[in-house]
């Protein structure tokens, strides 16, 4: 029934930068992260339901369960997240409205319940919660701190505890999870048996009297659910806020956002678009570990590895994109946060790890990724240029003189960056992105060390970024196919190489692998992939006009768009989750028209990512091949980072539109 963490799209999410929270559409609770937005997740399951007491007793009517049925929205683009649920046969209605405060590490539930029914009725408020403290089901204790009627449930230094202020208890039941002492079944009847206290996989069943409500009355009460690092801390942050009602801390928490959303660029002849860029501004800012500056991929939703390799962590070049975002829009305190986290996490030979943990920990990880690097390099710049901040420059110059030593100690005889990893992770190539990226970086790099005064160093990384220009145009250019290639020197393995004869892979079957054993180097991979999009924006490799971006723009259109839900697909082939078009890319296509003066076909892009976006309008990382709407890895940072810069650039509002 339950507990199996399942991949799963979160209908919304909420947080404060060290608290996050996602919210099944249902209004369910899904995964609860802390003290850091991407460890731990301390979640089992968190379910709420209504019980009447009279005029005749009922079991309890769960709000996730069917046949209740609602909606789900953000209150202004706030991360205070508003679920309607009603039941027509029990005449009931309920608001629930989620969220974190700003300051403290408490989720706030607020619920607003409505008698539809035409005769007065007692009910009950009930909640059934096993918590799985730092993901694990071990060594925790359960148990009803009965003087402040507050459920604790704690594992060593992780305590979290809830409570209803204003309503006495109606009942309460603890027990061991998935035995049969688990307090769900007797919870779901209406039976509390009293046991205050569980040790190990602890689960609990609390009840509160809403007493009576007359036809038409609603009645609102407020759960505060809190986190903290000992029993006393924890029972001081309920009552500290506890004392003040649900509908203050609402109010309280939605100006917050507001006055951090205010004065933003709109566009105004799309209404719905304003919506989702002052969303996609709050989802950054949520996906932001708001003491480090590192922001996720998206929220974990797979830490099984069944599907993926996990999304809840920082990846540089993820991380740049959405510091692209912030900058451009107006927001470098967050922006410069960021950068100055890279830095510090930095490896000492220059490069940086494909992932990390937000608190600068490494992550699990499969190889490095050489554009990683120029893309933070390029960044620095791209902040610098933005605010000529000459202390964020001081600062960050260390790291621009270890990034750029290593770019060019790992360049290939052919002017190109060393085989690596690709942008997609799944490619070990001399890649065409990666080219650009470092392109990038390097000439990001020349002009930091020209403001600070290094023209030796300027000179030299301005000779490196233009042999690998050269490189570019001379090697990784496909006149058969009018695009850029994905790159050269492949190395594959015989099951890869296989596998690809039979899909029938033409760009395999053209070029004959060199090797032995296991490991094979295929000369060319001619596949078109929407990654070399980067030679334009943002590396700026070539120019939006020119010839060659006009042909390979049209190769990329005709080749990888999707005639069904629309969008474009990642590159040829790509059969990761099925194969379906991805949001990021797609936008990142419109930006390309955009700076090509092809607003008309940007704002078809722009448009086809709303009618894409969840209903609560969160952006997903795919959108589904065949019917549309989000497909896997929801809301991802990048694909909110790409939505932002459209919609600048449809304003002509971006920085670097004039090559500088």
């Amino acid at each position: 029934m339950r507990r199996k963490l399942l991949p799963l799209l979160p209908g919304a999410v909420t947080g404060n930068g060290r608290m996050l929270v996602t919210i099944k559409n249902t209004g369910e609770l899904y995964r609860l992260f802390w003290p850091n937005i991407d460890q731990a997740q301390h979640l089992g399951q968190f379910i709420t339901g209504i019980r009447q007491i009279k005029p005749a007793p009922e079991g309890v009517w769960w709000l996730h369960e069917p046949p209740w049925y609602g909606e789900q929205h953000y209150l202004n683009e706030t991360p205070v997240v508003v679920t309607w649920r009603r039941r027509d046969d029990v005449a009931l209605l309920v608001e629930q409205a989620d969220f974190v405060l700003p300051e403290e590490d408490v989720l706030v539930r607020q619920y607003r319940v409505t008698n539809l029914s035409d005769r007065v009725r007692t009910l009950n408020l009930v909640v059934y919660c096993t918590f799985l403290i730092d993901e694990s089901p071990l060594y925790d204790t359960i148990y009803l701190d009965l003087s402040s009627q507050t459920l604790i449930q704690f594992r060593r230094n992780v305590f979290l505890a809830l409570r209803v202020p204003g309503y006495p208890l109606a009942g309460y039941h603890t027990g061991r999870r998935d035995t049969p002492g688990d307090p769900l079944e007797p919870a779901s009847r209406g039976d509390f048996y009293g046991d205050s206290s569980t040790l190990r996989a602890g689960a609990g069943a609390i009840a509160w009297e809403m007493g009576e409500i007359a036809p038409g009355e609603t009645r609102e009460l407020t759960l505060y659910l809190a986190a903290a690092s000992s029993e006393a801390a924890v029972l001081d942050l309920l009552s500290k806020v506890s004392g003040k009602s649900g509908a203050y801390w609402r109010e309280e928490t939605a100006g917050f956002w507001e006055r951090w959303l205010e004065n933003r660029p709109i566009l105004n002849e799309m209404g719905e678009g304003n919506r989702v860029f002052r969303l996609s501004l709050t989802v950054l800012k949520i996906l932001t570990n708001r003491e480090t500056g590192g922001s996720i991929a998206a929220p974990e939703f797979d830490p099984f590895y069944t599907g993926c390799g996990g999304y809840g962590y920082c990846w540089p070049r993820d991380g740049m994109y959405t510091a692209l975002a912030l900058d451009e829009a107006g927001y470098h305190r967050e922006a410069r946060e960021f950068y100055c986290f890279a830095a510090r996490v930095q490896n000492s030979d220059g490069s940086w790890q494909q992932r990390y943990f937000t608190n600068g920990f490494w992550a699990p990880t499969w190889g490095k990724q050489i554009d990683q690097v120029g893309a933070v390099l390029w960044g620095y710049h791209h902040h610098f240029k933005l605010t000529r901040d000459v202390e964020f420059l001081n600062e960050i110059w260390p790291s621009t003189l270890l990034g750029a030593a290593y770019l060019l100690e790992h360049l290939s005889p052919n002017g190109l960056p060393e085989p690596g990893l690709d942008l997609w992770e799944d490619n070990f190539i001399q890649s065409t992105y990666a080219a650009a990226a470092i392109y990038g970086g390097l000439t990001g790099a020349a002009a930091l060390a020209k403001s600070i005064g290094a023209t030796e160093k300027e000179q030299e990384w301005s000779r490196a970024a233009e042999t690998i220009r050269k490189s570019i145009l001379t090697h990784l250019w496909n006149p058969d196919r009018q695009c850029f290639m994905r790159g050269i020197n492949r190395r594959v393995s015989c099951y890869d190489y296989r596998c690809a004869l039979e899909r029938n892979e033409q760009a395999w079957k053209e070029n004959e692998p060199t090797g032995i054993y296991e490991i094979y180097w295929v000369p060319k991979d001619t596949r078109i992939d929407s990654a070399l999009l980067g030679l334009v924006f943002p590396f700026r490799v070539l120019e939006p006009g020119d010839p060659l971006i006009n042909s390979t723009v049209k190769t990329i259109t005709r080749i990888l768009g999707n005639s069904r839900a629309g969008g474009i697909h990642r590159y040829e082939w790509d059969d990761y989750r099925g194969g379906n078009p991805w949001m990021l890319t797609t936008l990142w296509l419109g930006l390309i028209h955009t700076l090509r003066g092809e607003h008309d076909t940007a704002r078809t892009i722009y448009r086809w990512a709303l009618n894409n976006a969840s209903p609560t309008g969160l952006l997903p990382e795919q959108v589904d091949k065949e019917r549309g709407g989000p497909a896997w890895a929801m809301p991802l940072g990048w694909s909110h980072a790409m939505f932002i810069l459209l919609h600048l650039a449809l304003q002509g509002k971006l920085s670097f539109v004039e090559k500088k």
